[in-house]
């Protein structure tokens, strides 16, 4: 066999030879070559995955010649000419590759071809957003400088539209990059090139003899073991991938082919490859089969992104469906790339920045579709196996009671996990026939990886899906009266570590480094939390494999909590080295230069204010200078006097990147004792950098900007809480003269007239807080647990911030250019925009999308605050985050800030909690004191990428505290009922479902019909109404579906769905809550079994339609031939059951419709 294949790599090179792609003279597998030295050991971060095995699929025979001008079509008929006359093993269908041109113009057909079907995505019962659905067919012509070594190439402008089945590549669209994950792709770009080995969705063939044992499905592996050597060895060496030096060649090759072939671009590609044995010394043994792509080396990609035949972009793994995922590429493209399935992700994970070549979206989305239909066919024969009463729909694992959709029941916990687990729905594309994504590719390599991830989760044994087939086979074992499998006979030589994340894939962990006792006594570290890292992932193996960190103890604890929390968002604990402690400057004394050089404005009346204890970092003072001009000065605490550049405090805080506030505790970007010694005290001088503006108090327009060093002594240090009981008019605990009232005020006219300015808004115009729109830009100091609730302090110095913030931008670039540390917010793709327009309309309302600013503006016309938070909620998830950047590294039509509607921003007021303004304050004070700012480009732009990880984390790690507390209190709430009975606003409905934002507790989720005791529900996508057919006098709570009672589905069950089972009744929960009637609190509960005690139970219809009545004053309802039905409609008010579940290793929410007709 493997003579056969090397006559036919041999056979491919010749043809390659000739089609002038490679040197002719070059020798292909030669036995006699000597082989390469192993090169270094595998490190995880910023490198590629360096693979010893060839992969197992084939390729196109005959690459495309990228100088032919031919159409699609006589690249189609010569590959399928090709094919045919190829032998078997080339006789595959071929994914075609496209180049970025050809691409873009097949997303301008793509979309001129739905203009009309623009409504489709909203039908969809489970999505309502689309970051890949219509957009206008224009789609701007993109122009780039041309490569070093060659014009620039303008053939793209009269080359034809590429069909779905062209196979050419155009050499249009020369373009540079950076090495960086912040640059834009209008400027240059230096990346790493090319020889195409592309991870493509594939089954694995159905007899496979040279494994250890055989599988029912997919891969045929032994176990998770690890063929490339010994993974006990950290630094095992590995084969080289630095001769990858070949041509790139477009990676043509079958997602469904079930031949053995080795490809003859991944053999030349490794014709020096030595073979390794098991113990990572060369040798002929058997390798295992390849189930991903080599990745491309580094050194190749910086051409093959210049010429637009890889793009780059940061992976983003589908939360609903976490085998697809989407690449975002800041703006290159109008819309995400479509990743279809683990293989063409090619062990990418979330957040790394990776290369991708663009493939036909036709050719991805048929596989995906079969891939689906085999899953479905394989589900539908497992129900009618467990539960032949459940009828199944034609396409299989979909069932269906009427017209309602029935999930299976590990979609059901998918749903559950994810929904349950955030504050908000997590919105991914909703894909069909009719609205396919715009862009499909697959992964060839990973650019850039953030280094040292650590993940929490659980351990096990056994893989889960293996612990749930033992667990249901036992179960049966005991129905049968059989006593339970027996015990292992050989220990392990790995074990399963489960993240919590789930993104990120199962990590094979060595036996050795789980707890000495845990093969035996597994079931009791159950509920133990670990911590563990990726350490590598070999092309071979399905799963990485990881080292384990350590026991952070049990689940359910809230220090246990939080600590998992942190350590998944990339924080250590809030603990410093002695050698960050030393280096604490022990002295603010003001010496006699600073004096001189500085501008003294200790005569001036100086406020601070302190969102948090010890942490205060910025003052303002306000003189009327005369009648038409006052001076406000905005003076922040200059930390970079006091961090000098490259000591262990400075390392320390750019490791750090950020604070972190949670709703629990705050973890410090600096150490305490340094926050207390910088930060403002009354009284005292202190060093500040200030930004002075002379203002016209009648039109506050600013005449005049000030920026540089000053001294001032604050008169008193006010906190939030104080300035927020001014503004909103309430008493304080602290007492406040009325000189700082008018200052406070003065303040808010200020902030006002600024935000007027900002938006184009009318005198009159009152801008809401949008709390939750803040987030796309910066995390909350002062933590609420409705992430939608703000307060006027905080909106008042945000207003004032952006000011600020611009004005020292604008000096930045004006001055230093291209070093210029900056933020930019990109505007949202063209698809979310036109989805989130769409969304708005099914509310009945209508929102100018033109900018950001006009937007905010529509949000004012809505009186009704839940209304708007739920238009808060559909923008905010439309939108990306706002990121650091380096000027130069960045075209200057993406500098600017889209949802602050600004055109240039930076970070400057909050230097304690952000080490960007630490990097700003360097550059300011190098532009004040007149010298040269000489830092690297280079250097600066890798601090970016380090400071937008970690307020990416800072924000998640913020969002899951803030989830946790609202779990925490709920729970609390509903400890003898196990459910809250609460009111929610309808702001998306769907054909089995619908989302409800529930106010009080600032939280979206989704009523799924299928947990409710329904007979049918009927949607009518043309008037959004969906109507719910209800079983009589069944109480939602206490509904358990069918297939979720049934005992041999019950081992499948994980204990979140077991948990979520909820005993108590509606009204029961209600009267609990609120103290109601005392006959509903006499009901009997029991959390496996429940009941009513037989008193109550002839007076339960009675009792439970009163106490539930007020609840369904808004509600719509009729009877009509027997049939008992509800209306859903948007921005309707329902109530709905709230439940909260602890003690996993993220606390989940859940939610139910309550049945209007219990009586």
């Amino acid at each position: 066999m493997l003579q056969a294949q090397h006559q036919q790599i041999l056979a491919q090179h010749q043809q390659y030879a000739q089609a002038g792609l490679i040197p002719p003279q070059t020798n292909l597998l030669n036995p006699q070559q000597p082989q390469l030295q192993p090169p270094p050991p595998f490190i995880t971060p910023y490198g590629q995955y360096s693979q010893p095995s060839t992969h197992r699929r084939v390729q196109s025979s005959i690459p495309p010649n990228h100088h032919s001008n031919s159409g699609g079509n006589n690249h189609h008929q010569a590959n399928a000419s090709t094919s045919s006359s190829s032998g078997p093993s080339l006789g595959h269908n071929r994914r075609h590759s496209l180049a970025l041109s050809e691409a873009k113009q097949a997303a301008a057909i793509a979309q001129a071809k739905r203009s009309n079907l623009s409504d489709t995505s909203s039908a969809s019962p489970e999505t309502p957003t689309s970051s890949t659905s219509d957009s206008k067919p224009n789609i701007p012509s993109f122009k780039f400088p041309s490569s070093p070594d060659k014009p620039a190439d303008t053939s793209s402008t009269s080359s034809p539209v590429a069909s779905p089945s062209r196979h050419g590549r155009s050499q249009s669209l020369q373009y540079q990059r950076s090495f960086t994950r912040n640059t834009s792709p209008q400027r240059s770009y230096q990346f790493p090139a090319t020889n195409n080995t592309s991870a493509s969705e594939q089954q694995q063939p159905q007899q496979q003899q040279q494994q250890d044992f055989p599988r029912s499905h997919q891969h045929n592996r032994s176990g998770s073991r690890n063929f490339d050597g010994n993974w006990r060895q950290p630094h095992q060496p590995q084969p080289s991938q630095d001769f990858l030096s070949a041509p790139f060649v477009p990676g043509h090759r079958s997602r469904g082919s079930y031949g053995n072939s080795v490809s003859s671009i991944q053999a030349y590609g490794m014709m020096n490859q030595p073979q390794f044995a098991p113990n990572g010394a060369p040798g002929n043994q058997q390798q295992r089969k390849s189930l991903f792509s080599p990745y491309l080396p580094q050194a190749s990609l910086p051409a093959l992104l210049a010429e637009g035949r890889l793009v780059s972009g940061i992976l983003r793994v589908n939360k609903k469906n976490r085998s697809d995922a989407y690449v975002s590429t800041d703006g290159l493209l109008d819309a995400d790339i479509f990743i279809c399935g683990s293989k063409d992700r090619n062990r990418a994970l979330e957040g790394d920045l990776v290369a991708v070549e663009l493939l036909e979206v036709d050719e991805v989305w048929t596989s995906k579709k079969e891939k689906e239909e085999k899953k479905k066919r394989k589900d539908a024969t497992i129900n009618s196996v467990e539960d032949n009463r459940q009828p199944l729909s034609e396409n299989g694992g979909l069932r269906r009671r009427g017209s309602l959709k029935q999930r299976p029941t590990q979609k059901k916990n998918d749903d559950v996990e994810v929904e349950g687990q955030s504050l908000l729905l997590v919105e991914e594309e909703a894909l069909s026939d009719e609205v396919k994504p715009l862009y499909a590719g697959h992964v060839v390599a990973i650019i850039d990886r953030v280094p040292a991830q650590t993940f929490s989760g659980t351990l096990g044994l056994l893989r889960p899906s293996s612990q749930a087939t033992k667990n249901k086979q036992d179960a049966e074992r005991k129905d049968r009266g059989e006593g339970p499998s027996r015990p292992y006979q050989d220990k392990p030589k790995i074990v399963w570590f489960k993240p919590t994340d789930k993104r990120v894939p199962l990590i094979a962990i060595p036996t050795d480094q789980a707890p000495s006792d845990f093969v035996e006594n597994h079931e009791s570290y159950a509920d133990k939390i670990f911590t563990a890292s990726i350490k590598r992932w070999p092309i071979t193996s399905l799963h990485p494999f990881g080292t384990m960190g350590s026991l952070l103890g049990a689940a359910g604890d809230e220090d246990i909590e939080i600590e998992a929390l942190l350590r998944d968002n990339n924080f250590p604990a809030d603990i410093f080295s002695e050698q960050v402690l030393s280096s604490v400057p022990q002295s603010t004394s003001i010496t006699e230069e600073d004096l001189s050089k500085r501008r003294n404005l200790n005569s001036e009346y100086v406020l601070g204010f302190a969102p948090k204890e010890n942490l205060v970092e910025q003052a303002f003072h306000v003189t009327k200078i005369a009648d038409d001009k006052v001076e406000i000065g905005i003076h922040v605490v200059d930390v970079s006097h006091y961090v000098e550049e490259n000591s262990p405090l400075d390392h320390e805080a750019r490791k750090r990147g950020t604070s972190v506030f949670l709703k629990q505790r705050t973890v410090n970007q600096f150490p305490d004792k340094f926050n207390e010694f910088v930060s403002f005290k009354a009284g005292r001088q202190s060093l500040a950098l200030s930004v002075i503006f002379d203002i016209d108090p009648k039109t506050f327009i600013i005449s005049d900007t000030w920026i540089g060093e000053t001294i001032v002594t604050p008169s008193k240090i006010i906190p939030y809480s104080v300035g927020q009981s001014v503004l909103a008019k309430e008493e304080s605990d602290v007492a406040v003269s009325q000189a700082e009232i008018n200052y406070i005020h003065t303040l808010q006219a200020v902030s006002n007239k600024f935000r007027q300015q900002r938006l184009g808004l009318d005198e009159d115009d009152k801008a809401p807080v949008h709390a939750l729109l803040n987030y796309v830009d910066d995390e909350n100091v002062v933590v609420s647990s409705n992430i939608f609730e703000g307060t006027l302090i905080q909106q008042l110095f945000d207003e004032i911030n952006i000011k600020v913030n611009t004005a020292v931008a604008q000096k930045l670039v004006a001055t230093i250019g291209d070093k210029a540390f900056l933020r930019r917010h990109a505007d949202p793709i063209l698809q979310k925009i036109e989805a989130f327009t769409e969304s708005v309309k099914n509310l009945n309302m209508e929102v100018d999308t033109a900018t950001s600013a006009t937007i905010q503006k529509s949000f004012l016309s809505t009186g009704d605050a839940g209304i708007r938070k739920g238009l808060e909620a559909l923008l905010y998830k439309c939108m990306t985050r706002a990121k650091y950047f380096i000027a130069g590294k960045t075209d200057a039509d993406n500098y600017g800030h889209y949802f602050f509607n600004v055109p240039v921003y930076t970070h400057f007021n909050a230097p304690l909690r952000r080490y960007a303004d630490i990097v700003v304050h360097r550059q300011l004070k190098a532009i004040i004191n007149g010298v040269p700012y000489d830092e690297d480009i280079e250097k600066l732009s890798t601090i970016a990428d380090i400071c937008n990880f970690k307020k990416d984390c800072a924000k998640n790690a913020q969002e899951q505290s803030i989830h946790l507390a609202v779990c925490q209190d709920i729970d609390k709430k509903t400890v003898a009922t196990g459910q809250l009975v609460i009111d929610s606003i309808v702001i998306q409905v769907y054909e089995s479902a619908f989302d409800v934002l529930i106010p009080e507790y600032g939280i979206e989720k989704r009523v799924h019909g299928d947990q409710l005791p329904l007979r049918k529900a009927e949607f009518d996508k043309a008037t959004r109404l969906l109507e719910l057919y209800w079983e009589g006098g069944i109480d939602s709570a206490m509904y358990v579906p069918d297939n979720e009672k049934n005992v041999k589905n019950a081992a499948a069950v994980t204990p979140v769905r077991r948990g979520r089972v909820r005993a108590s009744s509606a009204a029961s929960a209600l009267a609990q809550e609120s103290g109601g009637l005392e006959s509903i609190s006499k009901l009997s509960i029991n959390k496996d079994k429940p009941s009513l005690d037989k008193s109550d139970a002839a007076n339960y219809s009675e009792t439970a339609g009163k106490v539930l009545a007020p609840y369904f004053e808004n509600v719509i309802k009729r009877e009509e031939n027997g049939e008992r039905v509800q209306e859903i409609r948007v921005l309707q008010h329902v109530p709905v059951l709230l439940s909260a579940e602890l003690g996993n290793s993220i606390p989940c929410l859940t939610v139910r419709a309550v049945n209007p007709f219990t009586q």
